[in-house]
């Protein structure tokens, strides 16, 4: 067994959750998990139409969590519904600083649409319906161009050490190559996998 120490927070995952915390969290030390290059393996790149959030007059954040509560009929927890669409609209700030291209009207204003159980146009687009594709891209660039983040490509987790109910570290090995596992340790271990590996119970 090889193991090695860092002082860096290690996220494990690569798509837009995974980039955009270590982006947030610069300019702390970040090690990001990859098992492809970046923009390869995350699902995040499919994603079409575009991201809610309410940023044209007359909408507000309470109106697109009422929205967010109807259309979920029981099955949405309504502290994070609150949370989510009440800092939507920074994130999009932020988004479109990092370089994501939000489809814009004559007036420079974001170009919304209405779609779902919308009460009102809120959904911002990107390139029509390549959302997913354009805010990774825009993320990548942002990461290969922030000093405090490193990218471990085609390096896979494996697992996590538990010490006293503390996750203390990550295993790590080559994608596909047969390597020998790497532990990891780090100060702290952010799990950014979506929906892979079968990470959370259901």
């Amino acid at each position: 067994m090889s193991t090695v120490s860092t002082d860096r927070v290690v996220i494990v995952g690569a798509g837009l959750g995974a980039l955009y915390a270590a982006l947030k969290l610069a300019p702390r030390p970040v090690l990001v998990i990859s098992p492809e290059p970046l923009g390869e393996g995350a699902s995040s790149g499919w994603a079409q139409g575009g991201v809610a959030a309410a940023m044209s007059q007359g909408d507000t954040p309470e109106s697109h969590a009422q929205d967010t509560l109807r259309a979920g009929a029981g099955t949405v927890d309504p502290e994070i519904a609150r949370m989510v669409t009440a800092e939507a609209r920074a994130h999009i700030l932020n988004l479109t600083d990092l370089g994501t291209p939000f489809d814009r009207d004559a007036k420079g204003g974001y170009v919304m649409s209405r779609e779902a159980a919308h009460s009102m146009a809120r959904v911002v687009r990107v390139k029509g319906d390549q959302a997913g594709r354009e805010i990774m891209q825009a993320l990548i660039g942002a990461v290969r161009g922030t000093p405090s983040v490193q990218v471990a490509e085609g390096v896979m987790a494996s697992g996590l050490e538990v010490v006293d109910g503390d996750v203390t570290g990550v295993w790590v090995e080559r994608s596909g190559k047969g390597s020998g596992r790497v532990l990891a340790r780090a100060p702290a271990v952010l799990l950014a996998g979506g929906g892979s590996g079968g990470l959370f119970a259901v």
